[in-house]
């Protein structure tokens, strides 16, 4: 009997792909809303997007995902809305506006590069 190759050879799930491009979202639309009344909806749900990432790093329990679970705790911090650490650093003006762009990218590279064992 001749054997037969596994139709998905790694038993692993990516979970962090809907969570990232939602974080990733939520932190590009808060270049626009700054000021306006939705600015706490959306860097509430920028917050808790990138923690839920933080989550599914720790499950991965993998080495080279430290990294990313540090940059992801960095944004967890800056975008919680409770504790206003965004009005300070807009500012910055154009730098501010690059350190958006690139935690956005942050969060959407790791929801996309996150692998976790499938329980089943």
């Amino acid at each position: 009997m001749a054997s037969v190759e596994k139709r998905y050879p790694d038993a692993v799930i990516r979970p962090g792909i809907f969570p990232g491009i939602l974080g990733a979202t939520a932190i590009l639309l808060g270049l626009w809303l700054v000021g306006s009344e939705w600015e706490f909806a959306v860097r509430l749900a920028a917050s808790i997007m990138a923690a839920i990432l933080v989550v599914f790093c720790v499950q991965a329990r993998q080495k080279k995902y430290i990294p990313h679970g540090v940059l992801l705790g960095i944004i967890v911090v800056t975008w919680n809305p409770v504790i206003n650490l965004i009005t300070p650093l807009t500012a910055l003006g154009q730098g501010w506006l690059f350190i958006e762009i690139l935690a956005a990218a942050i969060t959407l590279w790791t929801g996309f590069s996150i692998k976790v064992a499938s329980r089943s």
